[in-house]
C-alpha cells in the first residue's frame, strides 16, 4: 500500500493542487497569481509538492478512441499465492503494452487492470494468453468495457463542490488521421505535460507559433483530453476507492445521477460501463465513516434506481501516467 505522509497541506499548497489539476500546463505566474503568492514561492511549493510525492508527475491525457482503441476492463479476484507469484503477475501486467492502466484493489476484488483493444477479438487474444500465463493466480474475473469517462475537480481541497474539468470521453471509438509532427509533440508532451513552448520548439524542430496552434486543434478535435497532474492523495491522508453502482433501469435517471456525483467535493471520476455494473465511481476521501455517509446519501437521493453497488480500496495504482502514445508505439 502507498505510504501515507499525512504531509499538511496548507491554503496555498490546495490552491496550488486545485489549480494545476484542471489544466497542469498553466504558467507559474499565472498559478502564482490565483494563489495570492509570488511566483517564487509558487514554484517553491510546486517543488516541495513533487519531492513529497503529492505530485507524481505532469501528463497529457489522451483520449484512446480517437485513435481506434476502446477501453476494456479486467477486474480479476486471486488465489492465495506466493508474494514472488503475485510480483511476477503484476510485473507481467505492468510491462504489457496493451494495458494503459492497472490498480491492486483490497476488497471482493484484487486487481483492475485496464486493456486497450481494437476489436473483441484483441481482447479475447488478451486474456486468452493472460490464463495460459496466470491462469492458476486467477479464481474469479469480469468484464466491461468504458462507454465513458469523466473527471472531476477534486473539491475537496477547498470545501467546494467539485466542476466538471472535461465533458465525457472515449464516447466515440474513431480513427483519426494524426500528422508525424503531432505525434512528436505528444511524445514530449505524454510524461511532461508542463514542459515550455521553447523547449517544445528545440526538441521538435517547429516554432513556437506552430505548436501552439497544433496544440490547440489536438485539444479542439479531443485527441488530447487535457493536461492533467497525477496526485496522490495517500501522501496527505486521503484513501483512494473504487466504487461499482449496479442500477436499476438506469437510463431515465442516469443524468441525474451523474449531475449529481458531480457536485461531490469527493467524487474525482464517473465511468459508465457495459458489464456487469453499470457505473463505476472513484471517490478520494479521509476516512471509510466519510465514506460510507456519501454512499448513504446516495443511496437516500436514488433509492429506486441503486440496485447495490461494492467497495474497493486501490492500494497501489500502476501505470498512472496513462501514457497512451507509449503504448501506441509498442503496439505498431
Amino acid at each position: 500500500m502507498a505510504e501515507i505522509n499525512n504531509s499538511r497541506l496548507d491554503r496555498v499548497d490546495r490552491k496550488i493542487l486545485s489549480e494545476i489539476e484542471t489544466d497542469s500546463r498553466i504558467a507559474t505566474s499565472m498559478l502564482a497569481r490565483k494563489a495570492r503568492v509570488s511566483r517564487t514561492v509558487a514554484e517553491y511549493r510546486l517543488k516541495q509538492m513533487e519531492e513529497k510525492g503529492i505530485i507524481r508527475g505532469y501528463y497529457t491525457l489522451v483520449d484512446p478512441s480517437r485513435f481506434g482503441l476502446t477501453v476494456w476492463k479486467l477486474w480479476i479476484s486471486l488465489h492465495s499465492s506466493s508474494l514472488e507469484q503475485k510480483e511476477k503477475f503484476f510485473s507481467y501486467v505492468e510491462n504489457h503494452p496493451r494495458i494503459w492502466w492497472y490498480a491492486e484493489c483490497a476488497g471482493v476484488y484484487d486487481a483492475v487492470i485496464c486493456v486497450l483493444c481494437s476489436s473483441p477479438h484483441d481482447f479475447n487474444n488478451f486474456f486468452s494468453t493472460l490464463q495460459e500465463k496466470h491462469g492458476s493466480m486467477i479464481s474469479k474475473s469480469a468484464t466491461l468495457i468504458n462507454v465513458s469517462f469523466e473527471y472531476h475537480t477534486r473539491g475537496y481541497l477547498l470545501n467546494k463542490p467539485s466542476r466538471l474539468i472535461e465533458s465525457s470521453f472515449q464516447e466515440k471509438p474513431l480513427t483519426k488521421k494524426i500528422s508525424e509532427d503531432a505525434v512528436k509533440l505528444l511524445k514530449l508532451l505524454s510524461n511532461n505535460s508542463r514542459m515550455k513552448y521553447s523547449e517544445l520548439a528545440e526538441r521538435s524542430g517547429r516554432n513556437v507559433k506552430t505548436i501552439k496552434n497544433l496544440l490547440k486543434e489536438l485539444k479542439k478535435s479531443g485527441i488530447i483530453v487535457y493536461y492533467r497532474p497525477s496526485i496522490d492523495a495517500a501522501r496527505f491522508g486521503y484513501e483512494y476507492y473504487k466504487v461499482l453502482l449496479y442500477l436499476n433501469n438506469p437510463r431515465g435517471i442516469l443524468p441525474s445521477l451523474v449531475y449529481w456525483c458531480r457536485l461531490q467535493k469527493n467524487i474525482t471520476a464517473v465511468i459508465s460501463c457495459v458489464g456487469p455494473w453499470q457505473l463505476e465511481l472513484e471517490i478520494e476521501i479521509d476516512t471509510f465513516r466519510n465514506l460510507c455517509s456519501l454512499l448513504t446519501e446516495l443511496k437516500d437521493k436514488f433509492p429506486d434506481v441503486l440496485r447495490s453497488y461494492e467497495t474497493l480500496l486501490l492500494t497501489k495504482e500502476g501505470n498512472f501516467e496513462l501514457d497512451l502514445i507509449d503504448r501506441i508505439s509498442k503496439l505498431a
